[in-house]
């Protein structure tokens, strides 16, 4: 089984766990947490949340959240909601935009309410809540690891894109129920957070995305950034074990796209399965989408259409995670 289950009794046990976490990753010094939990002033800022989840009944499920913060003459804020039963190989989406004025007296933490939905927490112990109705979740996270910071200190640059502040907690566990087909039942798994945020433009950007957890209990993010032109913009990441974060340069790993796959509805081609190298890691793995039909049409909200949805690892290492491709076009 590739979830871990790393749970506290108590709710106490709980928040000292998360605070010596918080204490012991004190190594950006352009980020402090959590105050930097909480929303900033800037131009693009996003709350970022991928799952995987077994049931009480042993059915497994994937999702993603996410909560989009962009200002410019007025202030909305966006949520993107993706479910997926893998039993079932059913997909769902939901996504929801509002104008928000954000509180000026938020501090350590963020909290943001639309309707029955629902994504709040600072400090490593968070809560998700969404209702749909195909489905609907509730749950509990807490932070089981240092928090990462990409970059330089928790910086990235995009060239003429902007450049953006960026952090994860790769590794929180889930406890709560899910809903769906009518039945709730409890559910635990394991759990990816980001938060980025910064002067910066995605318009401007195409991307390939992954975040890994393998069953060695390290954790591993690529990301491949390109321009309008298909011209490389950042091809970084980080590899994560026993509290230790290393920057991985463009050298340091190979990523080949190896199958695809294309949208019925869109035409676009997405590439589904990747060849994944880290040869200083002696990692050489198959990265495979569990579900091929995981694209998001968030044409009503953020006007584009991605694909996002979780994959498994497969080779020398096995683990878990989570995949992004946007910027992709029809054949």
């Amino acid at each position: 089984m590739s979830i871990g289950f790393w749970f506290y009794k108590e709710v106490s046990g709980l928040k000292a766990a998360a605070v010596w976490f918080e204490t012991k990753a004190a190594s950006s010094s352009l980020i402090s947490l959590p105050k930097d939990d909480a929303p900033h002033q800037s131009k693009m800022e996003w709350w970022y949340y991928n799952g995987h989840l077994i049931a009480e009944s042993g059915k497994k499920y994937s999702f993603h959240y996410t909560t989009f913060i962009v200002s410019n003459v007025t202030t909305m804020m966006v949520s993107h909601v993706s479910f997926t039963d893998h039993r079932a190989g059913k997909h769902y989406m939901e996504q929801r935009s509002t104008a928000e004025i954000l509180p000026s007296n938020t501090a350590n933490h963020f909290e943001f309410t639309s309707g029955d939905w629902r994504m709040s927490g600072g400090n490593g112990i968070d809560q998700l809540q969404a209702s749909t109705p195909e489905f609907s979740f509730n749950f509990q996270l807490v932070s089981k690891q240092a928090p990462v910071f990409h970059g330089k200190d928790g910086v990235i640059s995009l060239d003429s894109a902007g450049s953006s502040y960026y952090y994860s907690r790769t590794r929180m566990a889930i406890s709560g129920t899910v809903k769906i087909g009518g039945h709730t039942e409890t559910a635990k798994g394991l759990a990816w957070f980001d938060h980025q945020w910064g002067d910066f433009s995605t318009p401007q950007l195409s991307w390939d995305w992954f975040s890994l957890q393998l069953d060695d209990n390290s954790d591993i993010m690529i990301y491949q950034l390109r321009d309008k032109s298909d011209n490389e913009v950042l091809y970084s990441g980080s590899f994560t074990l026993n509290g230790k974060t290393e920057i991985l340069s463009s050298n340091d790993f190979s990523l080949n796209k190896s199958k695809k796959w294309v949208s019925n509805k869109t035409g676009i081609s997405y590439p589904i399965e990747w060849l994944f190298k880290v040869p200083a890691k002696n990692i050489d793995v198959t990265i495979s989408s569990v579900l091929n039909n995981s694209e998001f049409d968030a044409t009503l909200t953020t006007y584009n259409v991605y694909w996002e949805g979780a994959v498994q690892v497969t080779g020398t290492h096995t683990g878990q995670g989570f995949m992004e491709l946007s910027g992709y076009k029809k054949n």
